[in-house]
């Protein structure tokens, strides 16, 4: 395949120093590029898969969401409901 592009010079300035530190040609260095962004976008989707954990919680009730303000974090005794609380040591 035949890729013609227009870099900028810091881009340009940035391909030039990989292809001297490397020793490869533009060919290998962007090859290499592409096998490693390839790879990485490969290994964050694997980790968006839900996690054993995320299920346990969530199976045992312990994740959620409601929809509030902002202030949240100083208001939630008046936006959550805590009539179904219970009080005590576990037994």
């Amino acid at each position: 395949m035949h890729i013609e592009a227009e870099l900028d010079d810091t881009h340009a300035a940035r391909l030039l120093a990989l292809q001297q530190r490397e020793n490869k040609s533009i060919a290998e260095v962007l090859t290499d590029l592409i096998d490693a962004n390839w790879n990485q976008t490969l290994d964050a989707s694997t980790e968006n898969e839900t996690s054993p954990l995320f299920q346990a919680f969530d199976s045992a009730g312990l994740i959620g969401c409601i929809a509030t303000g902002e202030e949240l974090s100083t208001t939630y005794k008046q936006k959550l409901d805590f009539s179904n609380k219970t009080t005590g040591a576990p037994k």
